[in-house]
């Protein structure tokens, strides 16, 4: 691709295109707008990268000018947390999106690939309101676990609606690719999906979205001061408090998620409660992938398969013993996890079988290192999921018909580990 970035501060310029000649990809430097309007009419660039503040130049009014000159032009804004407002403004006019600052050179590749996937750099459309096609696969939430299953159910009653969501579990779970399905399936997916971090939000960016769904993950990080904004500004947008014309468009969906035990932060004084009762109306519980045995040799197949289209490879097969390695791992990374060790085993294998010694070393050290004791792991797994399944269930015959069990089985399991 040919990049044109703009930006007043020659650091950030340098640090920019360190990133994206890295990539294997040309770059002009512009440092105001002046700069900027010239060589964009000497020569056209399939991305750009637009500081929000320009030093005297707006970045916005410049961002209109560009979108004047070509409609189809893809361009990214640099912004800080403080002017997120302003970057949902932008993305209005067109933008492709934006990078919050202070921000990673992989946080540049990253765009870059995003760019590339949807398309964009060829100009086949614009996708300034849509969930870009992500460069890693997501996290397979059709599933054969009942745990797994119940969670898409009560998603997929709820989607839509526009009742808050909250989505729990660990860290690479799914909760974002979940939250994306939901806004998917609403009645606002015509409207942006706007994603940023508890502690990244501001009162602006809540007064400043109009419709589309607005995804926070980690609300623990949240203070509590803004906290009770949000309180408010739930209450407003649920109960229709707002004025007739301003109600009438506000279309808005409200997910969260978190990787916390929030009624803990709660007990602790650093999550408000009245808060937690707003957005628990609808909970969703992601099991951790170690919980998905069921699934596991389909989800090493499709992303063998997602990998190998990716990376030009001819598809590949797994030896069902890898399958049974894998499927026997804790994932502490979950999805993370799981995806770089296949892109791995799909990078560096030169045969047409991913067999053990395919697997990163750095893995087989964690297996060693991590899966121990298993017969006391399945039996403590085991106990979980029966406690679990009994609390959702009005009596022992239908635990038993949800576990796939006699009734008799699970009455002696119960004694067995002493539950009963």
């Amino acid at each position: 691709m040919h990049v044109l970035i703009i930006d007043d501060e020659a650091g950030i310029r340098k640090t920019t295109r360190m990133a994206i000649e890295a990539a294997g990809h040309t770059v002009v430097e512009a440092g105001n707008a002046v700069r900027a309007l010239r060589v964009i009419g000497e020569s056209e660039f399939d991305a750009i990268f637009l500081d929000l503040k320009l030093g005297d130049d707006d970045g916005v009014e410049l961002l209109t000018r560009i979108r004047a000159i070509n409609p189809n032009q893809v361009v990214v804004m640099f912004t800080a947390y403080a002017s997120v407002a302003t970057a949902i403004k932008a993305i209005k006019l067109g933008a492709f999106d934006f990078i919050p600052k202070p921000f990673t050179p992989q946080a540049i590749r990253d765009m870059l690939l995003r760019i590339t996937h949807s398309h964009v750099a060829e100009k086949t459309c614009v996708h300034s309101r849509e969930i870009p096609v992500s460069h890693e696969p997501g996290a397979y939430l059709d599933s054969k676990e009942y745990r797994m299953q119940r969670a898409l159910d009560g998603a997929i009653k709820a989607a839509p609606t526009l009742a808050p969501i909250l989505i729990r579990g660990a860290k690479g779970v799914g909760k974002r690719s979940l939250a994306q399905a939901i806004h998917k399936r609403s009645s606002v997916k015509e409207g942006l999906f706007f994603e940023l971090p508890g502690k990244a939000l501001k009162q602006e960016v809540l007064n400043e979205l109009t419709e589309g769904t607005i995804y926070i993950h980690e609300i623990a990080d949240m203070d509590l001061q803004l906290q009770g904004y949000l309180l408010h500004w739930l209450e407003q947008i649920l109960e229709k408090r707002l004025p007739d014309s301003i109600a009438a468009r506000k279309r808005l969906r409200f997910i969260a998620s978190s990787t916390h035990d929030l009624e803990q932060c709660v007990k602790k004084g650093t999550f408000r409660e009245d808060l937690l009762y707003r957005l628990n109306v609808v909970s969703i519980q992601l099991p951790s992938l170690h919980e998905r045995g069921l699934d596991f040799e389909r989800l090493c197949e499709e992303a063998i398969t997602f990998y190998c289209n990716k990376l030009g490879r001819s598809n590949l097969s797994i030896n069902p013993e890898v399958i049974v390695q894998l499927k026997h791992y804790r994932w502490p990374d979950n999805f993370r996890e799981f995806n770089r060790v296949i892109k791995y085993a799909v990078t560096t294998t030169t045969g047409t079988t991913i067999e053990l010694h395919d697997l990163p070393v750095d893995w087989k050290k964690g297996l060693a290192q991590k899966v121990h004791d298993e017969s006391r792991d399945l039996h403590v797994h085991e106990a979980e999921l029966i406690e679990r399944v009994m609390s959702e269930s009005r009596n022992l015959d239908e635990a038993a018909h949800k576990l796939g069990i006699a009734a008799s089985t699970l009455y002696r399991k119960r004694q067995k580990l002493g539950l009963a």
